[in-house]
């Protein structure tokens, strides 16, 4: 009697190139509405075949004022489009929020993490900090 075991996940071959450069974020602008919403604007550089970008969000602490865990809030599709891109994300005035993206390529290569974009209570616009953690 023979037995054979293994464990892992069996996953189509991924062949690395590296003639393609990492993919970057090369602008990224944003604006907040009076309703509370953000809209954020950005192109992407690099990256090989199709590419995704990733948001995440934290709430900041009131008292204080400090960014807690940071949550994936949003995870485009991937697409050959890399001008242009836009995302508009409905706030709760009443909390103060922080957000953050990345890009991710077709070889799960990834950019650094953007700026923090904090969104702070009590909304009237514009009232958005950006700042390097």
């Amino acid at each position: 009697m023979l037995l054979f075991a293994g464990c892992g996940q069996k996953t189509s071959l991924i062949v690395y190139d590296d003639s393609a450069p990492l993919p970057e974020i090369s602008r990224l602008a944003h604006n907040i509405s009076d309703d509370g919403t953000l809209s954020l604007r950005l192109d992407i550089l690099g990256g090989s075949g199709a590419v995704a970008y990733q948001i995440d969000r934290a709430v900041i602490d009131p008292d204080c004022k400090c960014i807690g865990h940071w949550l994936r809030y949003y995870e485009s599709s991937p697409s050959q489009q890399r001008l242009g891109l836009e995302r508009h994300i409905k706030t709760n005035t009443n909390t103060a929020y922080a957000f953050r993206l990345r890009i991710e390529d077709s070889l799960s290569r990834r950019s650094e993490w953007s700026k923090v974009i904090k969104v702070l209570k009590n909304i009237s616009a514009p009232n958005v900090e950006v700042f390097n953690e």
